[in-house]
């Protein structure tokens, strides 16, 4: 009976989302109640009402996309703010605050990090530890739906994947954040994909590789003979139910899609953005939860899984009023290939196929310049890693965590902790996910890790190592 209601759900979505795609969507309703329509607006309300601040930046990468930074400097009370940078130097103390970056997960956004409010969500707690909050956001959501020179009507604006995240938006955001703070590296933590395009940006491809862009349009990309983010540049990076190898998820709408050729589907009924979070679609979601909680439980359960017993339900219309934040057809294209992957612990760029005389005219050969797309070299990453996955997620499988593991260097994954119960939200959205995961989060950032121990997961956790 779940999993019927699960399909259910996930074929109402796709058919709300198709059809915000094919039509305007009204941008009020008499019946339904009106939310904020301004996305950044709707996200400042997570934050200023608490008394802390927030900055946004738009920052434009090298293919041209606008991405929406977003900055929380400080905590509730700005400790520092009596100290000038030189008496900060004198006193033996760093003249800025210590940055970290938080990207978040699949269709998801910044928001993220901060449905739970203060004392709970992450970002709230690392600026109270002292830290210059960054957030990111990828393109095509929510909050990154501008460009230089397309509009995200043209279908040229959603053709990309994780791949162009890691080569683009990651680093110019990256760049973007230590430039503005003065800082010269930066602590990171991802979610999910969030974790897929660090990977990806520091491993780089296997031999002399060639990454789709908007500067090559069909006919070719930049060269990438090696990692978009220097070794360095992140000092320390946590992977909170990392995804590099999908090739034994149970999640049954993203294996629906692997099954049923997700991109040609779309791409032959003219669709190119997926689950857009347009505001009818995220109302009604809302008004669904509200009257029938559990069903939003079926659905959510079904894309990502969680733990309802570790989920505030009374919170199920907040979380819905920011997701899904959107993507595109060929990025869910591209998990999909990861699902049919023959090889279980291989992680490669979007395959694009040796049809060179398709409608698209997109193919290997004239992508990457070779009939296979590059793998992506994951054992050239030297950034110091924890990892922390969950005993039940759907999408971060047990499985194939082992398998990152293996594919990794010698020496590079310092921490690497089992959450028995833990589904793939429960390490945003879960309530008791401060007092299980977020200290030793705050631990290991810090550089406080060699006595943390192998089994310092807390209540519920485990080591693997």
């Amino acid at each position: 009976m779940l999993r019927c209601l699960s399909l259910v759900f996930c074929v109402l979505s796709l058919a709300l989302s198709l059809a915000s795609a094919g039509r305007d969507v009204p941008a009020k309703a008499a019946t339904i109640p009106i939310l904020e329509t301004d996305p950044l607006a709707k996200l400042a309300k997570l934050v200023v009402p608490y008394g802390y601040p927030l900055e946004a930046h738009n920052v434009e990468t090298k293919d041209g996309f606008i991405l929406m930074l977003l900055r929380i400097p400080h905590g509730r009370t700005d400790v520092d703010a009596a100290f000038s940078a030189k008496l900060r130097r004198s006193a033996g103390m760093p003249a800025s605050r210590p940055v970290v970056f938080l990207q978040h997960g699949l269709l998801d956004s910044a928001a993220g990090f901060l449905v739970n409010g203060p004392g709970s969500s992450l970002a709230f707690l690392l600026a109270d530890a002292g830290y210059d909050v960054w957030l990111g956001n990828v393109r095509g959501n929510t909050l990154s739906r501008s460009h230089a020179f397309l509009d995200a009507s043209d279908e040229r604006f959603w053709q990309w994947s994780y791949d162009e995240m890691a080569a683009y938006d990651l680093p110019a955001m990256m760049q973007y954040a230590l430039r503005t703070s003065g800082a010269r590296s930066l602590r990171y933590v991802g979610h999910s994909q969030g974790t897929t395009v660090l990977l990806a940006a520091l491993a780089g491809p296997a031999g002399a590789g060639r990454v789709p862009s908007q500067h090559g349009g069909d006919g070719g990309g930049e060269l990438m003979g090696g990692p978009a983010v220097p070794a360095g540049l992140v000092e320390r990076a946590v992977l909170l139910a990392p995804v590099a190898v999908a090739k034994h998820i149970s999640s049954v709408p993203l294996l629906t899609m692997a099954a049923m050729g997700t991109d040609d589907m779309f791409t032959l009924m003219g669709l190119h953005e997926f689950l857009p979070s347009q505001e009818l679609v995220a109302q009604l979601e809302g008004r669904l939860c509200v009257v029938q909680p559990y069903l939003c439980v079926s659905f959510l359960a079904a894309l990502c899984g969680y733990n309802p017993s570790n989920l505030d339900i009374t919170r199920l219309p907040l979380y819905l009023g920011y997701t899904p934040a959107g993507t595109s057809v060929q990025n869910m294209a591209h998990w999909a290939q990861a699902v049919r992957a023959r090889e279980p612990n291989s992680m490669r760029y979007f395959d694009f196929g040796n049809n060179c005389a398709s409608f698209s005219g997109r193919c290997n050969q004239r992508m990457y310049g070779s009939v296979e797309p590059p793998r992506y070299n994951l054992t050239a990453i030297t950034t110091p890693l924890a990892v922390f996955g969950g005993s039940q997620d759907r999408l971060s499988t047990p499985l194939d965590l082992e398998y990152l593991r293996e594919s990794l260097g010698p020496g590079v994954l310092k921490l690497s902790k089992n959450l028995e119960a833990y589904e793939h939200l429960d390490f945003v959205w879960g309530i008791d996910a401060k007092k299980l995961l977020y200290g030793d989060v705050l631990r290991f950032l810090s550089g406080d890790d060699d006595d943390m121990g192998p089994t310092a997961a807390g209540q519920g956790g485990s080591a693997v190592l």
